[in-house]
């Protein structure tokens, strides 16, 4: 396991991190441009989780705020975001976890009183599924009744700190409802914490495909990016030879021969291998793959 100080090195190196302060003695740090792609791509996961398991019994409605239904009609779903905080330097950041501080933010999803029973050990379990699918070290999430009609997952980094508490899922007896809570601040941190800011998982990185090419093959190199693009919806950047990139799951490489031959290479993070693939078939495999981990719970 890196140290605290080894992943911050990477994360201010890679843009997962940034510095906010250059006092050696207690330095400050928030979130880089790429943990901002991140968050869009984990809420957008977060948020997809519940639709694909309500099988359409329930009307999914995204909300500024709460206050904009005061009266929900039954068996529907709401979610909405708390207010974003100004205080960016307060966030609880790997080394700033301040238990003082209560103004994470969250992002909030409502079953408003289902007219079939939602079971909340059923919905334990799917919630379960869904962390597991994107942490590689699964063995520090925990999965706590806490209380009654009350069931939190954690992140414990190590046994000497406080866990990160990720998600909330409450049953509310006085009107029938589930509300969960998704802790934004803290899963962030899980994530790069147990990525080591480097492994994210496929479907959450900023860049998913990178594409490295020369002047003679630069048109190939377009062809491949539109088709991973507008076809496979997948995030695609041209790499150049200077950029760190190892955060990238597959990197397509592109060379002067690349135009004769018709054969680029794919170089996997995950595997570490490299495989030699015709351009025709590099954009169907690439996409294949990630339709598989999306279908894949």
């Amino acid at each position: 396991m890196l140290s605290i100080q080894h992943l911050i090195e990477r994360g201010l190196t890679s843009g997962f991190l940034k510095a906010t302060s250059s006092n050696s003695s207690s330095p400050a740090f928030n979130y880089g441009p790429l943990t901002s792609y991140l968050f869009f791509n984990f809420r957008q996961e977060w948020v997809q989780s519940f639709i694909r398991n309500s099988s359409g019994r329930y009307q999914f409605l995204w909300l500024d705020s709460i206050d904009q239904i005061p009266n929900p009609s039954p068996n529907m779903t709401l979610a909405w975001q708390t207010k974003i905080t100004n205080n960016l330097l307060e966030l609880p950041l790997i080394l700033k976890r301040d238990e003082h501080v209560r103004d994470d933010d969250h992002l909030c999803l409502q079953y408003v009183k289902p007219t079939e029973d939602i079971n909340l050990i059923r919905l334990a379990n799917e919630r379960t599924c869904f962390w597991k699918k994107y942490f590689s070290s699964r063995d520090k999430l925990e999965f706590l009744s806490s209380k009654q009609n009350q069931f939190d997952i954690n992140y414990r980094f190590s046994q000497d700190t406080e866990p990160y508490l990720l998600e909330t899922i409450r049953f509310d007896a006085n009107d029938s409802s589930l509300n969960l809570s998704l802790n934004i601040n803290h899963s962030l941190i899980a994530l790069l914490l147990d990525s080591q800011m480097k492994s994210l998982h496929p479907l959450l990185a900023p860049h998913q495909i990178g594409i490295q090419t020369t002047m003679k093959s630069a048109e190939i190199s377009q062809y491949i990016s539109k088709l991973l693009t507008y076809k496979y919806h997948l995030r695609v950047v041209r790499l150049t030879d200077e950029q760190t990139a190892d955060h990238i799951p597959f990197h397509v490489k592109l060379d002067d021969n690349s135009l004769k031959t018709g054969v680029c290479s794919v170089w996997n993070r995950d595997t570490q291998l490299n495989e030699n693939i015709h351009v025709k078939l590099v954009t169907k495999r690439l996409g294949d793959y990630f339709k598989a981990l999306d279908d894949f719970a």
